[in-house]
């Protein structure tokens, strides 16, 4: 399918720290429909961010819009979703049984039925990368690490239910016609690195909140992809050698701008 270059972009999920750095990113270049279960303005309001560094959501004026949207509910998220050219999910609840599969499983499902139903072909979907699970099937141990090894999430609740939900979309979009990336994050910071020393090192799979947000406009506007379902690691590119964003550089252009290289190098005593 053509890139989607301007037009209307709904983000469920809009009141965390992703869909905040996917909004600041975007705002410029498309309309957007920001939607979370609690109202926009509220969760800006607290000014509680996830984390050190961590941006918060914003009100955004007109022409865009925020809306109030429980993507447990499938007829509010077919609302929220009509008349727009491309969805965004980053929605997730991590640590409560029921809630998590509500939300990462029938919320992603909700959303992949409400793009077919209305045509909607292009979906950003998004989740997380367990570096390190504590079973004997997870790649903690491994290298060169790509996106297409297949994730093996274990009894983790937050990885299992999240895992589902990515099933969910992966079915949707080979037996009906999306185009869905899944955008897959571990750990973030910010782009100085945040108040860590000089050398105090940093993981293998870590991005920048810059750079999480930029990454959906290269998905938004990357040519036709080669299968119907693709996933991509949206990280810098460390050292390690563990975890390889080469997918994301190839498919969609994108590339970090940011590697953290003041907490992996050491400068030479004079």
């Amino acid at each position: 399918m053509p890139p989607v270059l301007e037009g209307n972009i709904a983000i469920f999920g809009a009141g965390g720290p992703v869909g905040a750095a996917a909004a600041r990113a975007l705002r410029d270049h498309y309309t957007l429909r920001l939607t979370d279960v609690r109202p926009i303005a509220e969760i800006a309001a607290e000014a509680k961010p996830q984390s050190p560094g961590a941006p918060l959501p914003e009100a955004l004026p007109a022409p865009h819009e925020c809306r109030v949207v429980d993507v447990t509910d499938y007829e509010q998220v077919l609302e929220a979703a009509r008349g727009m050219d491309s969805l965004i999910n980053v929605t997730v609840v991590r640590p409560h049984l029921e809630a998590a599969f509500a939300v990462n499983l029938v919320g992603a499902y909700n959303v992949a039925r409400a793009a077919v139903e209305l045509g909607i072909r292009r979906y950003i979907h998004t989740g997380p990368y367990h570096q390190y699970l504590n079973h004997n099937a997870d790649y903690w141990w491994d290298f060169d690490v790509p996106p297409d090894a297949p994730l093996h999430p274990g009894g983790d609740l937050y990885a299992l239910s999240k895992y589902l939900g990515g099933e969910v979309t992966r079915v949707f979009a080979e037996r009906h016609g999306l185009e869905v990336l899944t955008f897959l994050y571990c750990s973030f910071m910010p782009a100085d690195g945040g108040d860590r020393p000089d050398g105090g090192g940093c993981g293998p799979f870590v991005t920048s909140w810059e750079d999480t947000g930029e990454a959906f406009l290269y998905g938004l506007r990357a040519p036709e992809l080669p299968r119907p379902y693709e996933p991509f690691f949206i990280c810098a590119d460390a050292p390690h050698g563990k975890f390889t964003p080469l997918k994301a550089r190839q498919l969609l252009g994108w590339e970090a701008k940011h590697r953290f290289e003041r907490l992996w190098t050491r400068g030479t005593e004079q």
